[in-house]
């Protein structure tokens, strides 16, 4: 029961970002805007090498946690304000502290949710070779068949059966019947409306727990699958689960 109830609720959030009118606000003037992206395992902040244990039981430690994010937009009365660059990516790597910090420029003034990509589209998983985050050498790419890693963690954990007890996530896939890109829409915290303004930057605090990586939409033993590195059906889970990282903590001006 708990599984559906929180399926339900990230179906629902997905739901409402794709509800929402297609539309970019043409207010006038663009406010700046910065996430601060916080990892967390057990509560903490993320530590590689630290010795964690996941919602079911199984211990695991991670060395390696990136993400790719895109399409950041504001919501509000049901209209996506936009990025002003909607071919903006971003890739949260745990080893550069710095990339967990994201500043872009929107149009929208008011709002009452946070919306984003996580992936890559389509249409660049098969465009050739990429520069900046999306260049192989990041080692979040496959081939031009498979495409993009859309998020990558790594580690150790005595339940897994891999070499050196190894577990290796490598979550992508683009194609219709394997697609792990998702969509997160995530209320302010309290529920509230916030309006930008042209003098100051607003930033939001978004913890991303890696708990729920194992166990949130689906329960995941590292013991079943301590390694995946295709896409498919058992990747398109752990994209469900990977969507329900993310929480809102605070929103402030500087």
């Amino acid at each position: 029961m708990k599984i559906l109830r929180v399926a339900g609720t990230v179906i629902a959030l997905v739901l409402v970002f794709i509800s929402c009118k297609k539309e970019v606000s043409n207010e006038g003037n663009q406010y700046m805007i910065r996430l601060k992206f916080t990892p967390t395992a057990n509560g903490e902040p993320l530590e590689f090498g630290k010795q964690y244990l996941n919602p079911l039981g199984e211990d695991f430690s991670i060395s390696a946690f990136k993400m790719y994010i895109g399409h950041i937009s504001l919501v509000e009365d049901g209209t996506i304000k936009v990025a002003e660059n909607r071919e903006a990516y971003y890739l949260l790597n745990a080893a550069e502290p710095a990339s967990f910090i994201v500043e872009t420029g929107l149009n929208g003034r008011k709002f009452t949710h946070i919306g984003f990509q996580i992936g890559i589209d389509s249409i660049y998983n098969v465009s050739g070779a990429q520069a900046g985050v999306l260049d192989p050498a990041n080692g979040m790419f496959w081939t031009w068949s498979t495409g993009y890693i859309m998020a990558k963690l790594e580690g150790n954990s005595s339940y897994s059966n891999e070499v050196n007890n190894n577990i290796v996530y490598h979550i992508g896939g683009f194609k219709s019947s394997e697609q792990s890109i998702r969509q997160v829409v995530l209320p302010l915290p309290g529920q509230q409306s916030w309006a930008l303004d042209t003098n100051t930057e607003t930033e939001i605090e978004i913890k991303i727990d890696i708990d729920k990586w194992f166990s949130s939409v689906h329960q995941l033993y590292i013991a079943a699958t301590p390694a995946i590195m295709t896409p498919g059906a058992v990747s398109m889970q752990y994209a469900d689960n990977y969507a329900s990282l993310f929480n809102t903590v605070s929103i402030n001006r500087y």
